[in-house]
């Protein structure tokens, strides 16, 4: 299944994803809100009450409320988490374009949930950040409260895949000595279109993530290329760390950002960015520049 929420900002709505189909010519939404009234949205609640199988359940239905997919804005497919936690160069070539040191054990950090943005909504530059970065990611959504999980067990954590932009303000990073200030402006986080459900994608390490600026392609890499795969990192994570229904790990970026080629090609107003994980989605965000 394709999770998406759809409707204005704020104001979004649970549905599915349906692609066209030999019974219909677009995409058309399964309007889930219309059917089962009770699903209020895709958060902890959701994913801690089997809101996955009522999903799959409300698709066999014969009298389904559909509605087409062309015009509606898609917002992040997941409701404010109360988490998105970050992996720091988890690509050995992007550890060594970063600063040339690979870790020996996962880092991570953190960006705050009010950087959450949908997959098509611009991204604004606050004033003074010079140079800012677009970095590629799958992202996993935990479905269930998970604490000492092993690496043979880890995916049964997981609900689905998404794609996450980690947008960064570089010299808020280095400005700082950490990096949540720089990772977390507003809309700095843009997320989807879509949760692809655990079911959909037998092998995560197939994955293909690119990112491009205005057409030009930067990022180019292969989810099998991180440091640490999937189930360490939920295994490393939780070893101390509860992750709940809802929560959001960022798995790390590839090569390629554009503030480490010669010359650096940082974010501007006016680019547009797109973010693509190959089999999960793809992303277009126009880049704007902050008017308050």
């Amino acid at each position: 299944m394709k999770l998406v929420r759809f409707g204005l900002p704020g104001e979004e709505q649970p549905g599915v994803w349906l692609d066209p189909a030999p019974d219909r010519s677009q995409p058309m939404i399964l309007n889930v809100r219309a059917m089962a009234f009770d699903i209020e949205d895709y958060n902890a609640h959701f994913f801690s009450h089997h809101g996955l199988e009522r999903l799959t359940n409300l698709l066999r239905e014969k009298n389904r409320k559909l509605i087409p997919a062309q015009g509606l804005r898609l917002g992040p497919p997941v409701a404010r988490p109360g988490r998105i936690i970050c992996l720091g160069k988890n690509y050995v070539d992007h550890a060594r374009e970063f600063d040339s040191k690979v870790p020996a054990s996962p880092i991570l950090f953190t960006k705050a949930n009010t950087a959450l943005n949908g997959p098509f909504d611009p991204i604004i530059l606050p004033r003074g950040a010079a140079i800012v970065d677009g970095e590629a990611e799958l992202a996993v959504v935990i479905g269930r409260e998970t604490r000492q999980a092993t690496c043979e067990n880890a995916l049964e954590a997981v609900a689905g895949y998404t794609v996450l932009n980690d947008v960064t303000d570089r010299t808020a990073q280095r400005a700082d000595g950490q990096w949540f200030r720089g990772k977390s402006p507003d809309t700095f986080c843009p997320l989807g279109p879509y949760l692809v459900t655990h079911d959909e994608i037998p092998d995560n390490n197939r994955l293909r993530l690119i990112s491009k600026i205005n057409g030009v392609a930067l990022q180019d890499g292969k989810a099998a290329d991180m440091i640490f795969k999937i189930p360490f990192i939920i295994s490393f994570i939780s070893a101390t760390i509860t992750l709940l229904p809802g929560d959001i790990i960022a798995t790390g970026t590839p090569a390629g950002i554009g503030s480490a080629r010669k010359p650096p090609i940082v974010l501007k107003a006016g680019d547009v960015i797109e973010t693509i994980v190959e089999g999960i989605g793809h992303q277009i965000s126009r880049v704007t520049a902050d008017q308050a």
